[in-house]
């Protein structure tokens, strides 16, 4: 009988052949351990599994993970699912049950005249308001998301054609008594996911996955990508452009998709977080108003004296802090015609709106902030908040102004805007010192 690799390899390193001479075979049980003992000592061990290269990360210098065996393997597979999954929840805004019914060729692209990618489209089964069977839907996507599902396309194939099924999220494992889709599955590997990337990557006192507010790992659910990318959408200045910038998008049809074209309701979902973070943003204006703040902008003596008015109106501190519900309900009002801005927050009022009456096609339920005007539009209020962009503005025109090779007439413009920009600067700086 040929004895084990394990077993002839000890045999070896103490000089019998016991495949050559079965009768030398020794019994290895109380000798075991110090002939293995022995052969650590002399031949040192490595690591099994695949010698498959690892590549270096460039943050640290070091191998991304120790390399491969068919366990780490398996877990790594069920991971990257996770990290596809994750793309595609979040770039897309599909809910759970939209993104689990992609099938395999799900994605399309629509190509210019000189081959340019101009479309990514995502097809899948819109649910909100449908029967149980949904309704197909496209949904306009951005290339990491049709590298997510490039990857999907390989990593699903095998286990997936196994079963004779075509979705994207097969469970991966090829057991037969594994159920055939991920399912409900997903939360459980999101947050195996969050432990894997902290296991890797973070320390315990710095997770690379941040820890929720009490302290214990965050918790991830399946709705917090679609929430998530909505209020960055609805609360950030003047949505599309600041959805462009945060996320890189190459146009704006990719945000203009997302809101717009699906049937799945995200549309009403970026309202509902736009919402919610013109108060939240009311509040703080509220919250620095009752510490001393003093805003400036055409606008900062209506909205101060709003301000006022519901604090007298409140009454004491305590009670204040007591009755936030109620502060809330008393700042709706004005929250809605809140929009965040760069250099000034817009306190929309149609009627007097600068843009507006600048504008050719006038849509008068939104401001224009291409020709927003915040040192003149009776609608702009500047808080301290918005001083690092005036700076840099004052910064630019000093700059400017430095070129010998301006025109007189160019540099009395750039000298005025200058002007104005310190003046706003000023005041700032002065209501700040007056906290």
């Amino acid at each position: 009988m040929t004895p084990p690799v394990n077993s002839h390899l000890l045999h070896l390193h103490i000089g019998i052949d016991a495949v050559a001479e079965p009768r030398m075979h020794i019994q290895l049980l109380d000798g075991a351990p110090r002939l293995i003992t022995a052969a650590v000592r002399v031949l040192g061990v490595e690591t099994g599994g695949m010698d498959t290269p690892i590549a270096i990360l460039p943050e640290t210098g070091s191998h991304w993970r120790p390399r491969f065996d068919a366990k780490t393997l398996a877990h790594e597979e069920r991971m990257l699912q996770t990290a596809a999954y994750i793309l595609c929840a979040y770039l897309t805004g599909m809910r759970d049950c939209e993104v689990q019914a992609m099938q395999r060729g799900c994605l399309t692209l629509t190509r210019s005249e000189d081959d340019m990618i101009m479309r990514r489209r995502v097809r899948s089964m819109a649910y909100k308001g449908k029967s149980n069977q949904g309704e197909p839907a496209e949904w306009v996507t951005i290339e990491p998301v049709a590298k997510a599902i490039d990857v999907l396309e390989h990593l699903s194939f095998r286990a997936a054609s196994a079963r004779g099924l075509t979705t994207l999220w097969p469970v991966l494992a090829a057991k037969s008594y594994c159920k055939n889709y991920l399912s409900a599955e997903i939360v459980r590997q999101l947050n195996r996911y969050r432990d894997h990337l902290n296991d890797l990557f973070g320390t315990p006192d710095a997770p690379a996955v941040p820890n929720g507010p009490d302290g214990a790992p965050w918790r991830i659910t399946t709705r917090q990508f679609r929430r998530t990318i909505a209020w960055h959408i609805a609360n950030r200045p003047f949505g599309t452009i600041a959805g462009m910038i945060q996320y890189k998008h190459a146009s704006v049809a990719s945000f203009e998709g997302y809101a717009g074209s699906s049937r799945s309701g995200f549309r009403a979902e970026v309202e509902n977080e736009r919402s919610l973070g013109q108060l939240d943003d009311l509040l703080t204006y509220f919250d620095e108003r009752q510490a001393g703040a003093t805003l400036s902008g055409p606008a900062a003596a209506r909205i101060s004296q709003t301000l006022d008015g519901i604090s007298a109106e409140l009454g004491p501190l305590p009670a204040m802090i007591a009755d936030r519900a109620r502060l809330r309900t008393m700042l709706a009002s004005l929250a809605r015609t809140l929009h965040v801005g760069v250099l000034a927050d817009c306190f929309f009022d149609p009627g007097t709106a600068v843009c507006l009456k600048q504008a050719t096609s006038v849509n008068n339920a939104t401001p224009l902030t291409a020709l927003c005007q915040p040192t003149r539009c009776p609608n702009a209020c500047i808080s301290a908040r918005h001083r690092p962009a005036w700076a840099r503005s004052a910064l630019d025109a000093k700059s400017l102004l430095k070129e010998k090779r301006l025109s007189q007439l160019q540099r009395n413009i750039l000298q005025r805007e200058l002007e104005r920009t310190m003046k706003i600067l000023t005041d700032i700086d002065e209501g700040t010192a007056r906290r």
